[in-house]
């Protein structure tokens, strides 16, 4: 692949979604483009305004706390992984409604509730709080809604 066929490749590639440096270091490998050939035509889609990681961060965090339901931890988590720099990610975390991520917390533990099975009140509390927080929720913050609440129904505002 040449320079040139893969920057149009890259540019329709970024056209269709917001995409990281990395995926679209990916994408040209997984295509054949050469290292040298791959740092060239990311400084052109940066300069050119395709890539830019503080867009990409502010729009993977609304979409992982809106769609996916995932919790703070598990977005850092994935924004590292993905080399976006930890003040562009700092900043994008914090960008996060908090209304909107308290909702999106209780939706989750009514529907784990929902479902969870245990012979104690604890057992259920502690399984609904395993599998909440290994969606990347706070320990803290689940614990607090979880300990004022009797059951899936108690967890509405």
């Amino acid at each position: 692949m040449t320079e040139s066929e893969g920057k149009t490749l890259a540019e329709r590639y970024c056209s269709g979604a917001e995409h990281c440096r990395q995926e679209v270091r990916a994408m040209l490998e997984r295509r054949g483009a050469e290292s040298a050939d791959i740092d060239s035509i990311i400084g052109y889609l940066v300069k050119e305004g395709y890539i830019d990681e503080s867009r990409y961060a502010r729009a993977f965090v609304h979409d992982k706390v809106r769609f996916a339901k995932w919790g703070r931890i598990k977005i850092a988590q994935a924004l590292w992984q993905k080399r976006i720099p930890q003040d562009i990610a700092d900043a994008a975390l914090s960008s996060i409604d908090e209304d909107e991520y308290l909702a999106a917390l209780k939706e989750v533990l009514k529907s784990r509730c929902r479902t969870v099975k245990g012979a104690t009140e604890y057992e259920r509390k502690m399984k609904t709080m395993k599998t909440v927080c290994g969606r990347g929720y706070e320990s803290s913050l689940v614990r607090k809604i979880l300990d004022f609440s009797d059951g899936p129904d108690s967890l509405s505002d």
